[in-house]
């Protein structure tokens, strides 16, 4: 008998089935909610099974690697497509769109190494300063 848990799910195709379900039904209720990894764990638990947030990393980076760019691809169609509809900010959709879905707006490429400096455009900078403004004015 092989040691440690089984694995949550069966094959790459079931996993990017569940969340291709789960982005669809944030489409059909009008993007009430955002598709975060942590959203999606909170379905699978009311949907399928309970599952936590490391489950999911090591299905994208461990057991289905390959699935990854599909995962990013979905997930920022239903952020463009909500913050397009004014469903979602705006600012916190182009910040969702280049942090974790790999966006830019200029023709700069990080590879996402820990090692090496990257480079940070107008944009960019202007978000991340209006988001520390945000966070400053809500614990003052």
């Amino acid at each position: 008998m092989p040691a440690g848990q089984p694995r949550r799910f069966e094959s790459a195709e079931d996993f990017i089935e569940l969340w291709d379900e789960f982005c669809c039904e944030i489409c059909d209720s009008g993007y009430e909610i955002v598709p975060t990894q942590t959203a999606f764990c909170k379905w699978l638990r009311e949907n399928y099974k309970a599952t936590d947030r490391r489950t999911i990393y090591n299905a994208l980076n461990r057991y289905f690697p390959e699935l990854k760019k599909e995962f990013k691809q979905i997930q920022s169609d239903v952020i463009a497509q909500g913050g397009m509809m004014g469903k979602y900010n705006p600012t916190m959709s182009i910040f969702s769109l280049k942090n974790w879905c790999g966006w830019s707006d200029s023709g700069q490429v990080t590879t996402g190494r820990y090692d090496e400096e990257k480079v940070e455009d107008a944009l960019s900078k202007a978000l991340r300063e209006e988001a520390e403004r945000m966070h400053n004015e809500d614990t003052e």
